[in-house]
């Protein structure tokens, strides 16, 4: 017979500075309206089975942070710091609201998050460099002007996240850079890519159905082993280098207008 999970209990404004100055870790804890993480420091701190009730957290420290099996109810983060968090089995989306939470003006550097789901959720000019994801849900997610690019001088700009196994579902990338980002096994449907530069980006094994491609620069990026249903490359900025597979010319050519028959 299966155990119960543990109910979390709910903190106390001491609680919560006590703990996170001495063991730096907080389990089956509910951080609820009592409470606030407003410019706490709360870097390297543990969170495990641990469910956030909070409308909003300005300015809160979580620098390398790890969050396991968590629970966050919509809510807004606004100017907090993430770089070098790792999250794990944790959910952003409220299955009831059917919302997800807003990261705004947030420092998502070197994040890595597995299997949780973020869907509906809003990334807003946030700095997310080499995110890395894998089997996450970012279904109906808006990337509003955050970037994964790292200015590493005045001439030299990097863009780097992966993403493997995850689900593009309704997600907007409009106007976003994507450059030289890799996307394994993903699933794009009706995905929005207006704007979108994935110059040098891989997209290898991954499932791309009705996406928005208007505008968007696909030069060498490389879709080999993917299904491109919709795309068109009359529509596209640019495309020179595109690699692709010989099962997926005749996608491409026909879109153009060009008949492919057998010699």
């Amino acid at each position: 017979m299966a155990t119960a999970a543990p109910t979390p209990k709910r903190l106390q404004q001491d609680e919560v500075a006590l703990l996170a100055t001495t063991s730096r870790t907080f389990q089956d804890a509910a951080f609820t309206s009592d409470v606030t993480l407003d410019e706490l420091d709360l870097t390297e701190c543990r969170f495990e089975r641990c469910s956030f009730e909070l409308p909003s957290v300005r300015g809160a420290d979580l620098s390398g942070a790890q969050f396991r099996d968590c629970r966050f109810s919509p809510g807004r983060f606004a100017s907090c710091k993430f770089p070098g968090a790792r999250f794990e089995g944790t959910t952003f989306f409220d299955t009831e609201q059917k919302k997800g939470c807003t990261f705004a003006f947030c420092d998502l550097r070197d994040v890595e998050a597995e299997k949780c789901n973020f869907a509906v959720s809003s990334f807003e000019r946030c700095d997310m460099h080499d995110f890395r994801a894998r089997e996450c849900s970012f279904r109906g997610v808006r990337f509003h002007a955050s970037t994964f690019t790292k200015a590493i001088s005045k001439r030299v700009i990097v863009t780097r996240a992966r993403f493997e196994t995850c689900n593009f579902t309704f997600t907007d990338f409009s106007g976003v850079s994507l450059e030289s980002c890799e996307f394994q096994t993903c699933k794009f449907l009706d995905t929005a890519l207006f704007d979108v530069n994935l110059t040098d980006a891989i997209l290898r094994g991954c499932s791309i159905d009705k996406a928005e491609w208007e505008r968007a620069n696909l030069t060498r990026a490389d879709l080999r082993g993917s299904t491109i249903s919709g795309l068109n490359l009359a529509v596209l900025s640019g495309y020179a280098g595109l690699m692709i597979g010989e099962s997926q010319q005749t996608e491409l050519l026909e879109r153009l207008g060009v008949s492919v028959n057998p010699d």
